[in-house]
């Protein structure tokens, strides 16, 4: 039982360390790049999608990648956690 349950720890621990890693591409490093190569500041960069028409009502849709950081934040605990717990449970199985 407690093998089966280490292997699906390392599972989801390598699952959350790889989506850590993507968000942090995500969030940080693409628009780090994007701001070098095209020389522009897109610290302050959002979203802005205007849907109406001319029967209905207009709405104004802003979004910004704020929400994601909490994302990248809580995936980044549980890989810690993950790889704290295995390496304790490893030290213990050893003694």
């Amino acid at each position: 039982m407690k093998k089966k349950k280490n292997k699906v720890i390392i599972i989801v621990t390598i699952i959350c360390g790889l989506a850590t890693m993507i968000n942090v591409a995500y969030i940080y490093l693409l628009p780090l790049l994007l701001s070098f190569l095209f020389q522009k500041d897109l610290s302050d960069a959002v979203t802005i999608g205007i849907i109406g028409g001319a029967d209905g009502p207009t709405a104004i849709y802003v979004a910004c990648p704020y929400n994601l950081h909490l994302i990248t934040v809580i995936l980044a605990l549980i890989t810690i956690l993950g790889i704290a717990y295995l390496i304790i449970a490893k030290r213990k199985s050893a003694e």
